[in-house]
């Protein structure tokens, strides 16, 4: 009998064997406890300094990458996994008897839905989904609970394809930077391009809407940045989770989190400052943060 689907949680709860097998790509950012307890797989992107190239979370800890971010003076690149290393991870799951749920970085930003896309068409008769998730870093995370927790509930590959789908517009994230010089090189400006020129001496606050980077305003002052996030964040309604991004200056992100908490968006004990890993890292920046949630369903 198929239980009811549960909103995602990551609270340590008891995990059965599940036939439905959860893949995700590095920006996701799972904990290692949620990692361990729902068995989810963890496809590497890769970062390269120069002519060194290292798997991001593998062969590089976060601390060593921000300090060669911050202190070299080499801009890391950042490239997708290959469709081969989708394809060792697709077949090693399926070959076990499993059916596969492949979670991935937006398209809009990367070519890692695609290399996964094409590793899935590759693997004939294997029961595949691949679900680009409009989204990236913790909200991912949510999704990717949330479909381990469907496949151990009995939900067929197709319902928890639909879940996904379900879950996406209610995944927020808005993001600001000390300086856009790392998202420009990088490639993800996107719709902000046109708005750079308006910028000299503001900070802008960036959301991440159907997978692309959009303008939400410009605030004068760094300062003022945190207050302005909290705010737009309550104007959403309900979260059902939320977390604190940030790339370096944990007690900025502290600090945050104990604002989100005072306004009432959530109780601090459930707030997590999130770094982000070095894919993220790489475009956002130095001193960059975000607030990261899931909308409560309504209706």
């Amino acid at each position: 009998m198929k239980g009811q689907l549960n909103c995602p949680c990551l609270e340590s709860v008891e995990v059965e064997a599940i036939v439905i097998k959860v893949v995700v790509d590095s920006t996701a950012d799972v904990p290692s406890e949620t990692r361990e307890m729902y068995d989810i797989t963890v496809v590497p992107l890769y970062i390269h300094f120069g002519r060194e190239s290292f798997r991001d979370n593998v062969d590089l800890s976060r601390d060593e990458f921000y300090r060669r971010l911050v202190s070299g003076d080499i801009l890391p690149k950042t490239a997708a996994p290959s469709i081969g290393d989708f394809a060792q991870v697709f077949r090693r799951l399926v070959d076990d008897g499993h059916e596969v749920l492949s979670l991935s970085m937006s398209g809009a930003l990367s070519a890692t839905f695609s290399s996964a896309q094409q590793a899935a068409q590759q693997a004939d008769g294997a029961r595949i989904a691949c679900i680009d998730s409009h989204c990236a870093a913790m909200p991912m995370t949510y999704m990717a609970v949330a479909a381990a927790e469907a496949a151990r509930a009995g939900h067929s590959l197709k319902e928890v394809v639909s879940l996904m789908e379900s879950l996406r517009p209610r995944m927020v994230i808005y993001t600001a930077f000390e300086t856009l010089r790392y998202l420009e090189k990088g490639g993800r400006i996107g719709r902000m391009r046109a708005f750079l020129g308006t910028m000299l001496s503001v900070k802008p606050i960036l959301t991440l809407n159907n997978g692309e980077f959009y303008p939400v305003e410009q605030v004068r002052t760094w300062k003022r940045v945190p207050e302005r996030m909290v705010d737009l964040m309550l104007s959403r309604g309900a979260f059902e989770q939320l977390d604190i991004l940030y790339t370096t200056g944990v007690e900025n992100a502290e600090r945050l989190a104990d604002m989100c908490a005072e306004i009432g968006l959530m109780a601090r004990e459930r707030i997590r400052p999130v770094q982000v890993g070095a894919v993220i890292g790489t475009h956002f920046g130095p001193g960059s943060l975000g607030i990261m949630g899931m909308l409560k369903q309504t209706g």
